[in-house]
């Protein structure tokens, strides 16, 4: 049980950690001043937005596989090679659960996404915008781009 409860823990740490979605906003870009421009959609072609994994999941990983190494050896004290047996457990179980962590964390941020070619108001620039989400902003249709941390684009109907 205790073994599942970590796992459980780890995967919400690690889908957390991962959104492009352009409706979702962390606290700290909240109620701030944020530059904005109007446009229109001149193309928007489907990608694959490929998840990376980060210091955050390699730390993650490495504490659950340091905490699972210490459970390996019935005797901790054993000897193998000049070592304690718990001891090597502990460091291969921790490089493995850094290495799990990371990779699993890339794995859990891929998602579907839209590239969009945007003609800006009073511009002679169009600008390109990859952004996360499953519902497509359709060609011609008018567009605020909000600048900040993140930049989002959202559908404008004023």
């Amino acid at each position: 049980m205790k073994i599942n409860s970590i796992f459980i823990l780890f995967f919400f740490i690690l889908v957390a950690c991962n959104t492009t979605n352009p409706t979702s906003v962390k606290r700290s870009d909240a109620q701030k001043i944020k530059n904005i421009q109007y446009g229109n959609i001149i193309s928007s072609l489907p990608v694959k937005v490929k998840g990376e994994g980060s210091l955050i999941g390699a730390s993650t990983g490495a504490m659950i596989g340091g905490l699972l190494g210490t459970q390996v050896c019935d005797d901790g004290k054993k000897l193998i090679a000049g070592a304690k047996c718990e001891e090597i457990a502990i460091v291969y179980a921790t490089i493995g659960g850094a290495a799990l962590g990371y990779v699993t964390e890339a794995m859990f941020g891929n998602h579907q996404g839209y590239q969009y070619i945007i003609n800006i108001d009073d511009s002679d620039d169009d600008i390109a915008i990859v952004q996360g989400n499953d519902i497509r902003i359709e060609n011609g249709e008018r567009v605020v781009i909000i600048f900040g941390n993140t930049t989002r684009v959202l559908p404008y109907a004023g």
